[in-house]
């Protein structure tokens, strides 16, 4: 069977020379990330309840430099994605003797996915805006991204995923009708966010860190011991 990109690829850190690049596949595969003017480097796919997902080490990087590069999943191109209208994605790295200066950081919390998978029907965020003023601004591009918690909404769900979980627990799965549960509910969060096309472009180009906040679980999370009391009563709760 043959691999393909789900999602990503998520440049997820920088430092000096080495960069980490994380990816989902469909399937088992070897990933590889090559970064143009020197700098690659590969992995084998893991797997966690069922998913696969590849975390390269990029070595070999010049300091000082942003270069595009090119994700291969088992030596098939699939990264930038065939027909993109977006610039192709870079890897930047600071100059050895900045590494140890300030650095300029975008943050921000509380989004849902935009614009048609949002439960609200919100219009497309300052995300999504910032991400399209960088490919055509790279001088407001950042170190780094900084995600303060609320990245999806488990409690706060959209139509499509509602329809998804209304088929796992007419089949038996436990857990609220709205709401997501185990892990492979999680993932169509993700899938449903981090696909908007913006939005990949951005954390494929920036690095990015992220927190959790309650509505990663659920709204006012551990806020009293009667809220703990009242949850854990609940049989899908732990």
């Amino acid at each position: 069977m043959t691999a393909h990109l789900l999602i990503g690829p998520l440049l997820r850190r920088v430092v000096g020379t080495t960069a980490t690049v994380w990816v989902e596949t469909t399937d088992a595969a070897t990933v590889r990330v090559e970064v143009e003017g020197g700098g690659e480097g590969s992995a084998t796919t893991f797997s966690a309840y069922g998913h696969h997902y590849a975390l390269v080490l990029v070595t070999g990087l010049a300091p000082g430099t942003i270069r595009p590069y090119r994700v291969l999943v088992d030596d098939r191109e699939v990264w930038p994605a065939p027909g993109s209208a977006y610039p192709q994605s870079e890897i930047g790295t600071r100059p050895a003797e900045a590494n140890d200066g300030p650095v300029r950081l975008i943050f921000g919390s509380c989004r849902e996915g935009t614009p048609s998978s949002t439960a609200r029907h919100l219009p497309p965020d300052a995300l999504d805006a910032y991400a399209r003023r960088l490919m055509t601004d790279p001088s407001t591009r950042p170190d780094l991204i900084v995600l303060l918690g609320d990245q999806v909404y488990a409690d706060n769900t959209s139509a499509k995923v509602k329809r998804f979980l209304r088929h796992r627990r007419a089949a038996g799965q436990q857990g609220p009708i709205d709401q997501v549960v185990t892990f492979d509910e999680y993932t169509k969060l993700y899938l449903e966010s981090w696909r908007d096309p913006e939005i990949r472009w951005l954390f494929a180009t920036v690095p990015s860190v992220m927190i959790f906040d309650d509505h990663e679980l659920i709204d006012d999370w551990n806020t009293s011991q009667s809220w703990r009391r009242d949850m854990a009563a609940q049989p899908w709760w732990a």
